[in-house]
């Protein structure tokens, strides 16, 4: 890759460019006149409340666009199943990891962090946004859940479900005068080039800093199979990394040009901790998700992010440490850690199997597949 391709020329171009195909569904429904705020409510009510979305209860131009926005031409089913296998396997730590790195980088970017906080759920509902992320990564990754053929493909529409709902906050956001347009274009290209790195490229460092580790073949197909959601989601093909080593360094270099502290990235932070310490049982968990997101991100964007930097570990570090369980010699925490994250992404998840979304909206879901192979069980 040149490097000319991720200058700050580029990369700035790039925060002015939206995604044509779903912003031309929104426009055409905000150009029904009075009909727009009903057309508005019905879209975003079916995209919000459905697992599936009933074609006779769509506008045309939005039926029009489920039946146009598929799976790329050059998705290659092989490694979308192996990419998937790898979650097969860390789907908890994958779970936990998007709470603890991937979702706190996002928060680290300054101007990213405006969109989210306009959207309101992230602070009003945390717990809410949390599920509704932790079951598009399920939906994707679960066997099957790309393949349009398949009755268990339901991560291909919940993305773009979620391709559509972003193309409605950009034109909400855009013409709101509080919107300041030093941010950029809401949910550009950049952004979302960021937030799909913190999914991949984030997720793979992460599970290799707990010991997990995974053939060349296995980064490779992980990081093809969230290009192909990328792909879906509205992002540019072009932009996409061939491999983790360029989506590395695409992710350093967004985090060069934006993470910085701001109110909107710590207030995020702080409601993203409070949900994770209710989710999980008891209190021998108090302040592990923060202690985890320190160590996953380091020091200086765990500051950036207000993340409590206390002297004292959590209780259930500290009693692994004392029964001599784990060994943090010459100062090398990772096998604490890796211990923790066994049993904390496994609670979390079982935290999320109890959580309540909210409305009419189905509870989180795990195939049953999946819930076997990591010993979770129903409420």
């Amino acid at each position: 890759m040149s490097d000319l391709r991720w200058s700050d020329e580029q990369l700035d171009h790039l925060r002015t460019c939206g995604d044509a195909e779903a912003d031309d569904v929104i426009l055409d429904l905000f150009a029904r006149g009075d009909d727009v705020v009903r057309a508005i409510n019905m879209l975003m009510r079916d995209l919000v409340e459905n697992n599936d979305v009933p074609a006779t209860s769509l506008p045309p131009g939005a039926r029009a666009y489920f039946l146009a926005t598929g799976l790329p031409s050059w998705a290659d089913p092989a490694r979308i199943e192996l990419g998937q296998r790898v979650f097969h396997r860390y789907g908890p730590l994958v779970i936990l990891l998007l709470n603890t790195y991937s979702l706190p980088i996002c928060y680290a970017a300054a101007k990213g962090a405006q969109v989210l906080v306009r959207t309101g759920r992230l602070q009003s509902n945390p717990q809410r946004r949390i599920v509704e992320t932790a079951q598009l990564v399920v939906d994707v990754m679960a066997p099957g859940g790309l393949d349009p053929t398949s009755d268990r493909g339901a991560g291909l529409r919940s993305v773009q479900k979620v391709r559509l709902m972003h193309a409605t906050i950009r034109h909400l956001l855009r013409r709101d005068p509080s919107w300041d347009p030093a941010f950029g274009l809401p949910i550009n290209q950049e952004d979302m080039l960021g937030t799909l790195m913190s999914f991949s490229v984030a997720t793979l460092e992460g599970l290799e800093r707990l010991g997990v580790a995974l053939a060349a073949d296995e980064v490779d197909a992980y990081m093809h199979t969230w290009n192909v959601i990328g792909a879906v989601m509205g992002l540019r093909q072009e932009l996409l990394p061939r491999d983790y080593a360029e989506g590395r360094a695409l992710a350093d270099r967004i985090g060069e040009r934006h993470f910085a502290a701001c109110p909107e990235g710590q207030a995020l932070t702080r409601a993203l901790l409070e949900m994770m310490e209710y989710l999980a049982p008891g209190t021998a968990f108090d302040g592990v998700p923060a202690e985890f997101v320190r160590w996953f991100t380091g020091d200086r964007v765990a500051d950036i992010l207000g993340v409590p930097a206390t002297p004292e570990r959590s209780p259930l570090i500290d009693l692994w440490r004392l029964f001599g369980r784990v060994g943090d010699r010459l100062g090398d925490r990772s096998e604490t850690m890796q211990h923790a994250a066994t049993l904390l992404s496994r609670a979390f998840v079982q935290g999320l199997l109890l959580a309540n979304r909210g409305g009419q909206r189905l509870p989180f879901h795990i195939p049953t597949e999946l819930r076997q192979v990591w010993g979770v069980n129903w409420p």
